[in-house]
């Protein structure tokens, strides 16, 4: 198969589902893949085309300028960048143009698609329309009125233009296409992917180590939103530290804004928790999974609002191949998860069930250690990119013997 893949990501990305599942795994295989994407901050003299990985990428212009007037220049570069795609796919003889969570690019992708008798597939990561409206709504982020605005205008492209002409969408958890199922694209042309892990950063059972009562250190991996209450695991803090009264909590990550981080900051300071509580910052994803490996439990929050009940939680497949004792709370593929997997079980959306769920697996540490100990052989089952790819590679198989 050869691929035009147009993604959101800038260059070089760094997310799994693109790196591991279509840089690397999907061209191992044998497949041509060229990418189109945005320069990231660090690529701005990087020439295009570039390799990267084996792979050939086009990059579109980025600006320099910061805040407001950045984003707005940077959508317009964007834009203006997505205007590649026609000639390269008049030249390139793709079988597969597919876009990644980007709009205005999944238009010229249709149209260069049909123009050269390709399949158009289109791959939904997040319900980004969705999202957007949510946080305008609640004034989560800076110029809620410009924000509420393109949520609209995405709802309107997505799923009355871009989903319906797509041969295929690839969507992100069974709850996604459920969801998008409502918006009147029909089921059978969905295929969910999950989030998942290489084979080789799965553990093994023996990784797994009892929780220490004494000093428990409680950490959440991932980016803080205030969309996804992270700072309520400060809340959970004050209640675990009743009765165990050393514990910490450690962020490991940063706010997706600065007024993130800080409602994180605010509620320490609030509660006298402030040297008990740490956020790192942004680090490598390698330094970052020391870390976990060195936590007694893992938290897995994902505020129960409908924008967030479709995601794939990838913090809770890295904690599970790492054998980590975990605290996650109900969700739709959380649960099938954790259930399936037999290494712990979902509460509900609360300070108390966390606090108390934190508490039960720091009085029986032994059992705590048995449960983890069965998340590196559920995930080496389900969840590696192998796995993950074999579905992908099969759907593409069979979307390639139809005719257009």
């Amino acid at each position: 198969m050869k691929m035009l893949y147009v993604v959101e990501d800038r260059f070089p990305p760094f997310r799994a589902d693109v790196v591991e599942l279509f840089a690397k795994q999907m061209t191992l295989r044998g497949h041509k893949i060229d990418w189109v994407m945005q320069r990231g901050p660090d690529a701005l003299n990087v020439s295009s085309p570039t390799n990267w990985l084996d792979n050939e990428v086009y990059l579109t212009p980025r600006s320099n300028f910061k805040g407001l007037l950045g984003r707005i220049m940077n959508n317009f570069w964007g834009m203006w960048g997505d205007l590649m795609i026609l000639p390269l796919a008049l030249k390139g003889h793709y079988q597969v143009i597919q876009v990644r969570d980007k709009f205005f690019a999944s238009i010229i992708g249709w149209l260069a698609a049909r123009l050269t008798n390709a399949h158009f597939t289109y791959w939904m990561s997040y319900p980004f329309a969705e999202s957007k409206l949510y946080q305008a709504r609640n004034r989560l982020v800076p110029h809620h009125h410009l924000v509420w605005l393109k949520g609209q205008i995405i709802r309107i492209l997505l799923y009355k233009i871009i989903l319906p002409r797509a041969d295929h969408v690839f969507v992100q958890s069974e709850r996604m296409k459920e969801d998008v199922a409502q918006e009147g694209i029909s089921p059978t042309k969905m295929t969910p992917i999950p989030m998942g892990i290489r084979t080789d950063q799965v553990g093994k059972a023996e990784d797994a180590i009892a929780p220490n009562a004494a000093a428990p250190v409680l950490l959440h991996l991932g980016i803080i939103m205030q969309l996804r209450q992270s700072e309520m695991l400060v809340r959970v803090l004050q209640r675990v530290r009743t009765l165990y009264p050393n514990a910490q909590l450690l962020y490991v990550g940063e706010g997706q804004l600065p007024s993130d981080r800080k409602a994180v900051e605010e509620e320490a300071m609030r509660l006298g928790l402030s040297s008990a509580v740490t956020i790192t910052g942004f680090l490598p994803m390698e330094q970052a999974w020391k870390l976990v490996k060195r936590a007694d439990i893992c938290f897995s929050p994902f505020y129960p609002v409908p924008v967030l009940l479709s995601t794939s939680p990838t913090k809770l497949i890295e904690y599970l191949a790492m054998a980590k004792c975990i605290v996650a709370n109900e969700h739709p593929e959380q649960q099938q998860v954790m259930e399936s997997s037999g290494a712990g079980r979902c509460v509900p959306w609360s300070e108390q069930a966390f606090a108390e769920e934190v508490c039960v697996l720091l009085k029986d540490p032994e059992q705590a250690k048995l449960m983890a100990s069965k998340g590196p052989e559920w995930v080496q089952a389900n969840r590696t990119y192998d796995v993950i790819t074999n579905l992908v590679e099969s759907k593409y198989q069979e979307l390639l013997r139809q005719t257009i």
